[in-house]
């Protein structure tokens, strides 16, 4: 067993980044789950079959954003490297996370989980400089690398990633080890499976938006609260409305009313995305 150590970045209570360094234990003997392994390794518990084309690998950003695509039945092989699933847990929160983890424990899904953080020769430091992203994506290709040679070469490996950087640096980079888009791979792998390319195109469509909401919002989810003074003065001029916050229970993430105080009528406010509605508590005095 080899001691190490491992840096992370925690946010605190304030907000504020406190660097945190945690002894990391590395073993030779974690477990591959792969039916091709000709080193000895645990054969208990589930394993890849060995009746496919290939292996695939999903990168951390796409075991968060195409988890349903990959729950398809049809997709068979796949390895959810560790640094993945800690990505999911960290960034998507425990539903998401369980629901990976449910995943891979269903018999009739051909997947697993490798805890490359774990093995001696699949773990890499991060580096100093290197973004979060950055070393997550190199860690599950490395990890992609030994797992290929560790199989012997039985097996092709392509590792799915929407990062078109790590496309172009390690694409060719290693024989027998292909690193190519989630939509390539749906394209020239799976390309009469209609459900999957519905889906691909439908969570792409829903990101963009997301994304795009988030730049005209100068990277915020929501905007930025005005100053207090600012509401009181827009209140007295009649810019703003002052009331009490209510919900349609039956249509809670698209319409919401604000009553107004010492008025018998409603005021409706209506709002197309959910993210907009989930800003507002119920019953909070609100402006509009």
């Amino acid at each position: 067993m080899q001691r190490t150590e491992k840096v992370l970045q925690l946010r605190g209570q304030q907000g504020r980044s406190v660097r945190v360094v945690r002894e990391h234990y590395l073993r030779p003997d974690v477990p591959c789950r792969s039916g091709l392994c000709g080193a000895a390794c645990p054969r208990d518990g589930k394993l890849l079959s060995d009746d496919v084309t290939h292996y695939v690998v999903p990168d951390w950003k796409v075991a968060q954003d195409y988890l349903e695509i990959l729950e398809f039945p049809e997709l068979k092989g796949i390895i959810f490297m560790q640094t993945a699933c800690q990505a999911v847990q960290h960034q998507k929160g425990r539903r998401q996370y369980n629901k990976l983890r449910n995943l891979v424990k269903d018999a009739r899904h051909d997947c697993i989980v490798f805890a490359n953080e774990f093995h001696q020769h699949s773990y890499v430091p991060r580096e100093k400089g290197e973004s979060m992203e950055k070393w997550q994506t190199r860690s599950i290709y490395n990890a992609t690398v030994w797992y290929y040679n560790h199989c012997l070469g039985q097996m092709p490996l392509v590792m799915v990633t929407e990062d078109e950087d790590a496309i172009r640096r390690y694409g060719n980079e290693t024989e027998g080890v292909f690193v190519i888009s989630f939509k390539n791979y749906l394209d020239n792998f799976w390309p009469d499976l209609k459900a999957a390319h519905e889906l691909f195109e439908s969570i792409t469509q829903a990101r963009r938006e997301r994304e795009s909401e988030s730049q005209e919002n100068n990277g915020k989810e929501y905007p930025e609260h005005l100053p207090m003074e600012i509401l009181e003065a827009g209140v007295k001029s009649g810019r703003y409305i002052q009331g009490i916050l209510n919900v349609n229970k039956h249509r809670a993430q698209l319409e919401a009313f604000v009553r107004l105080q010492g008025v018998g009528s409603k005021e409706t406010v209506s709002r197309s995305h959910h993210s907009l509605s989930c800003q507002y508590i119920l019953g909070t005095l609100t402006l509009i």
